[in-house]
């Protein structure tokens, strides 16, 4: 029988929820610095999410999830946003896994990274295409991997 550590491909990490939001959170506001534009950002900072590999319940194990996205540019164009992630990213110790068009039919610039040391991963896509009215804007989600909950944790409670 498969342990949750052959399902995972590691050992789960032990760690509270809220410092794994607050990395996560620094994150965002780190990519956010690096893509050196202003504009309007979505408010919501990190949350809880199913580790669906191994715990789909929510009972012990969990991730960090925090999609955001920046819209509506007071400074600078969405393709400098791009270049200077592009950039940043490896200086910062991540390392681009993929650098092109999403599978959509719209084919927006995509950037997918991985921090080796932190075992974060980011996706951001430049939406410049969408269907109906909507406005282009730049959309990004930072995850972790999964965590194991300290014994006694209420994860529903701490979301």
């Amino acid at each position: 029988m498969q342990t949750n550590e052959d399902k995972l491909g590691y050992k789960a990490e032990t760690r509270k929820i809220e410092p794994a939001k607050e990395e996560v959170n620094e994150i965002s506001s780190n990519l956010l610095d690096w893509m050196g534009i202003k504009g309007k950002t979505t408010e919501a900072g990190a949350g809880v999410n199913v580790c669906e590999a191994v715990d789909p319940g929510l009972k012990e194990y969990y991730t960090i999830h925090h999609p955001w996205s920046i819209y509506d540019l007071h400074k600078g164009t969405f393709e400098e946003a791009m270049q200077n992630i592009r950039e940043q990213l490896p200086k910062n110790g991540w390392k681009i896994t993929k650098d092109g068009e999403t599978n959509s039919r719209a084919r927006n610039p995509e950037i997918v990274a991985v921090n080796a040391k932190s075992n974060h991963t980011i996706s951001i896509e430049w939406a410049r295409e969408r269907s109906g009215n909507l406005k282009e804007m730049i959309g990004v989600d930072v995850d972790s991997r999964c965590y194991r909950a300290p014994e006694g944790t209420d994860i529903y409670a701490e979301q």
